[in-house]
């Protein structure tokens, strides 16, 4: 989930709308409370190559996740399926809450990719993948009247990842990721709207461990590259668990 807008909401979002003369918004701010929002959405995570369960285990995980920025914080939940190798794909909702913002966003989410070895039996795996996010608020008070804001992000990459044993239980599965964002937030006062977009780097690491063939724990950070962001690093956890088949 991800995007580039704000500054007039004291603390954390209300530094990203300030009002200026004739009516205008500063996005420049407003949309990097957004993008950092993207970035912190990882409950779409699936496979090997993202420091996850294979889908060997099972046909379908559930997922829960928290991401933590400098002004927000982010939570949600979701599923994925497909096969070890070939497709896979998935689903999230989660919420966003900013610091000294008195509102949430609502933020739905899903991305597809690919599943394979880097070369002939390679234990490392390559995913190229895209997704979509769109996000629903916060609605904010501005001068007595209601400010809505809007986001939609969307990403193209790929991720790397591999299994290392770390005992007879327990398995390490680091990972990285590259990918092309794209945030556009939007905003409505009194009747008038506007909005502004911007396109980053989005570069990923971390691991996840797994403790039984069924449960993946996955810290993870994320930076935006080349943003003109205020939340430009993320960290995020996410549990990870295979339903019987």
């Amino acid at each position: 989930m991800s995007s580039n807008e704000w500054q007039e909401l004291s603390g954390g979002l209300r530094k990203l709308i300030t009002p200026w003369p004739g009516g205008h918004v500063n996005f420049r701010i407003l949309v990097s409370a957004v993008a950092g929002v993207a970035m912190s959405a990882t409950v779409a995570a699936a496979q090997v190559c993202q420091g996850d369960l294979s889908f060997r285990g099972g046909s379908t995980h559930v997922v829960g996740a928290l991401g933590v920025s400098n002004n927000a914080k982010s939570f949600g939940g979701g599923a994925t399926f497909g096969h070890s190798q070939g497709w896979y794909g998935g689903g999230s909702v989660g919420m966003l809450s900013y610091d000294n913002v008195n509102g949430n966003s609502i933020v739905v989410g899903g991305g597809l990719g690919y599943s394979m070895p880097l070369q002939a039996r390679s234990k490392w795996q390559v995913c190229p993948g895209g997704t979509l996010s769109l996000g629903f608020g916060p609605t904010v008070n501005v001068g007595g009247a209601s400010m809505h804001t809007s986001s939609q992000t969307a990403s193209m990459g790929a991720s790397f990842g591999t299994s290392l044993p770390l005992s007879k239980k327990v398995n390490l599965l680091p990972f990285g990721s590259v990918a092309l964002g794209y945030t556009r937030a939007s905003v409505k006062l009194n009747g008038n709207s506007n909005s502004a977009s911007d396109t980053y780097l989005l570069l990923g690491a971390g691991a996840g461990f797994q403790l039984t063939p069924s449960l993946v724990l996955r810290p993870a950070l994320s930076l935006a590259a080349g943003a003109d962001l205020i939340d430009d690093t993320v960290f995020s956890f996410g549990v990870t668990f295979a339903l019987p088949r």
